[in-house]
């Protein structure tokens, strides 16, 4: 999740807690470039401070990027990455010079490739991630050298993350709602991320299970029953790396979770 986040999934906001502690800047990509380095984007506007101050000036801003659920039916934050960090407007050369060697992300790419975009580069040391695990600190080093040395594949990415929504989302509710009780059981893989009474619902949410998460490990589910509201992960058999290997694994998760109905002895 932390490796998707700072790749350029979620949203982005940033707050120059010094220089202007009462006012967010949000509009903004970001990403990882192909050597490691945390990138943002944006346009200059007058009324924003922070996307106005002289390249190379240093600004000591805090980074959060929100992860919600793709499901439209319910607001759901999946995770959050939160991060202290020195933000840096590069020279227009400088960013021209990393747009033509491709370095940047598509989406923070997008926003240089007419001129009219800042882009800024965000010096971090840690990340604090919090999902429906917990929290967990992680060293941004050792996180995103392990994403440029091994590659390894974030998916869904920006590209496929709607496609990944509605394959999942094809699947009937009774499916998804067996997942969980398979889950919640041990009658499959996964966790039971948390559970709660439920309370305060509406008929648009009781007795139905919503989508909060997809990965190339498994889906997160949230089921609110009457009594109670949970999020179970469910795990693939094996990773997901192309909408056709999700197809797969969906598939086998169906399989896995359709209640026994041979006769026992």
């Amino acid at each position: 999740m932390a490796h998707r986040l700072l790749s350029g999934a979620g949203s982005a906001s940033l707050l120059a807690y010094r220089l202007s502690p009462d006012e967010f800047t949000a509009s903004i990509a970001h990403g990882l470039t192909r050597s490691g380095q945390f990138v943002v984007a944006g346009r200059p506007d007058p009324s924003d401070p922070v996307t106005t101050v002289d390249a190379g000036e240093p600004i000591d801003v805090r980074v959060d990027l929100l992860k919600e659920s793709p499901d439209p039916a319910v607001r759901l934050v999946a995770a959050t990455v939160h991060a202290l960090g020195v933000l840096r407007w590069l020279a227009p050369g400088e960013a021209r010079r990393l747009y033509a060697w491709g370095e940047l992300p598509r989406e923070v790419a997008d926003l240089v490739e007419d001129g009219r975009g800042r882009l800024g580069v965000i010096d971090i040391e840690r990340v604090v991630l919090r999902d429906s695990l917990g929290v967990t600190p992680m060293d941004f080093e050792d996180l995103v050298g392990t994403i440029v040395n091994d590659r390894p594949q974030a998916f869904p990415g920006a590209d496929d993350e709607w496609n990944a929504y509605d394959l999942v989302a094809s699947v009937s509710e009774t499916h998804l709602a067996e997942m969980c009780r398979s889950v919640d059981t041990g009658a499959i893989p996964g966790a039971i991320c948390w559970r709660r009474p439920t309370m305060h619902t509406c008929d648009h949410t009781l007795g139905h299970v919503f989508l909060a998460d997809i990965d190339s490990t498994g889906v997160t589910l949230m089921s609110v029953r009457e009594d109670e509201t949970l999020a179970a992960f469910a795990a693939f058999r094996r990773p997901a790396t192309t909408l056709d290997d999700l197809a797969v694994q969906v598939s086998c998760l169906i399989e896995d979770s359709v209640p026994d109905s041979s006769p026992r002895l």
